[in-house]
């Protein structure tokens, strides 16, 4: 999974818990039962004519009951870090038009740099003069300790101390003790899984290390690790191979578009890409039969798997 996706999965289910990791003043002003992902928001820059996708957009309410938008970007490569400052203002100010609610803009940075928890500042001048100063928070991962983390009642920080400097104790017994800890955390296995993939990805052994692990994970210790392991590597092979069969389907009905009704627009061949129910793809691929034009398909526009057309939004889990 690519970082930015296997992130915005994360951020996604553990949204309360990053907010309270690395935020707790603001997190305490929060009501997290009414937090809503507005996900894959879109604006187009038309003088410039490129379409951008903000990261992850969180709809929040304080405990007073005032709507507040959280703006946060995963930043994946460190030679991109100096398009951020000016991206992310424009974000900023795209949402703010849009929505007219304060907006909180956060940077996560998986690559070192960044100088930990930080402000970032973007500032517009004329004449020598400042007319705007734009700061945003910043949350440079690789620059934190993983020590401070790693014993952590809160298990997104156990998990992201996997991207951290790493513990005093190690590689090995950091991935033992945070996978432990996941193991026996009591949360549903879709959100073990997650935590799981995050610290096995980011905590990288060598061959005797993986070999010492290993041997861990088959103490009685270590028992719980690696049932939890075995469910979500099965988990991640079940997944890959329904995202194959949906690859291959969405592949077939753009072939036989395009064999019937000749070229396919850029933005019809989108709304196929992003359709992930395969039940939805297979009614496409009977529908194209019979129908005489694309429009006939009644392609649904950012098609997603919940059938009762509420898409982008998703009740946040706390």
């Amino acid at each position: 999974m690519p970082h930015d996706q296997l992130f915005k999965e994360l951020l996604t289910a553990f949204f309360k818990e990053f907010m309270e990791l690395f935020y707790p003043d603001i997190a305490i002003r929060l009501d997290f039962s009414r937090v809503t992902f507005l996900d894959k928001e879109t604006f187009t820059d038309i003088p410039a004519g490129d379409v951008r996708t903000a990261d992850l957009i969180a709809k929040v309410y304080t405990i007073e009951g005032q709507p507040e938008i959280i703006l946060t970007h995963i930043e994946v490569e460190a030679r991109r870090r100096g398009e951020i400052l000016a991206r992310m203002h424009e974000y900023y100010m795209m949402l703010r038009l849009r929505y007219r609610l304060p907006i909180l803009p956060i940077v996560i940075y998986l690559s070192p740099g960044a100088g930990g928890l930080v402000e970032e500042q973007v500032e517009d001048k004329v004449f020598e003069r400042q007319v705007n100063l734009f700061t945003f928070q910043a949350v440079g991962l690789p620059d934190l300790s993983a020590d401070d983390y790693i014993e952590s009642n809160n298990l997104l920080g156990a998990a992201l101390s996997a991207l951290m400097k790493t513990s005093r104790l190690g590689r090995v017994a950091q991935q033992f003790q945070t996978l432990k800890a996941t193991a026996q955390s009591g949360l549903d296995d879709a959100r073990k899984a997650l935590l799981g993939t995050v610290i096995e990805t980011y905590i990288s052994l060598s061959p005797s290390e993986q070999h010492e692990f290993e041997r861990l994970v088959a103490t009685a210790e270590g028992e719980e690790v690696g049932k939890m392991i075995s469910i979500y590597e099965q988990r991640g092979i079940d997944k890959g191979i329904e995202q194959g069969e949906t690859r291959g389907k969405r592949m077939t009905l753009l072939r036989q578009m395009r064999s019937k009704f000749g070229s396919v627009s850029e933005e019809i061949t989108d709304r196929v890409e992003s359709i992930s129910d395969n039940e939805l793809l297979d009614r496409l691929l009977d529908r194209i039969l019979t129908a005489s034009t694309v429009d006939e398909l009644q392609i649904p526009e950012n098609a997603h798997p919940s059938a009762s057309g509420s898409h982008g939004e998703m009740r946040a889990q706390s």
